[in-house]
């Protein structure tokens, strides 16, 4: 492998920080030793052929994304489709790599995602490397400077380690931050109450069931 390109694959604005574009820049300085490119799909959805051209001409992908609704980012699902058919099977592509964070402290809640990404693999006529799978993503750049997170980052950097050398082939690494769950959940539902007062919104409306009226599903 000589040639990498990594996708990454947060649909937040390019001028608002993202795990995803954090581990994508980690990733290109840790396999300092293979040609590397980042495209930020976001952007590249404006010029999806140039973007295209330069993953027709790499080894291999390296698809960086946050975990939506248990999946894939709508944007991304679609950028991946209109690439598999620009390169109709006739890319170079031998391996795609996947890494995953969600904002659940489970990693296992990943697994999904990371198989539609082997199934997009299959469907380009290249084979899945392997994944990793990141819990609790939001405090990697949030607490990025606490021994747990440190722990985390040196945890990832060995699972990239893997990546030049082509192995292992299927596997997932699970990358559990270890932030303790009540303190978690605090400050997780301290964020959400303070995103609802900026919108001008109490944390009883936080509850509400827009879907349902007298109990029962409209």
């Amino acid at each position: 492998m000589k040639k990498l390109v990594i996708i990454s694959a947060s649909p937040k604005s390019s001028n608002d920080p993202s795990v995803s574009m954090y581990l994508a820049r980690m990733a290109r300085n840790r396999l300092s030793s293979l040609e590397s490119e980042i495209i930020n799909v976001r952007q590249a959805l404006q010029n999806s052929v140039l973007a295209f051209e330069t993953m027709k001409s790499a080894d291999a992908l390296l698809i960086i994304f946050p975990l939506y609704f248990y999946c894939l980012p709508g944007m991304l699902m679609r950028f991946l489709e209109d690439y598999a058919g620009f390169i109709g099977g006739n890319g170079n592509l031998q391996k795609v790599y996947a890494i995953v964070n969600c904002g659940f402290p489970d990693p296992e809640i990943n697994n999904e995602a990371i198989s539609v990404v082997k199934s997009f693999a299959r469907h380009i006529g290249a084979e899945f490397g392997s994944g990793i799978s990141i819990d609790s993503g939001g405090i990697l750049l949030s607490a990025k400077d606490t021994p747990f997170v440190k722990k985390a980052i040196k945890t990832i950097n060995e699972a990239l380690d893997t990546i030049p050398a082509n192995q292992p082939s299927g596997g997932v690494f699970a990358i559990n931050v270890n932030f303790p769950k009540r303190l978690y959940f605090l400050a997780g539902n301290f964020g959400w109450r303070q995103a609802a007062k900026k919108n001008g919104l109490n944390k009883r409306e936080l509850y509400k069931k827009p879907y349902q009226s007298n109990g029962s599903v409209r």
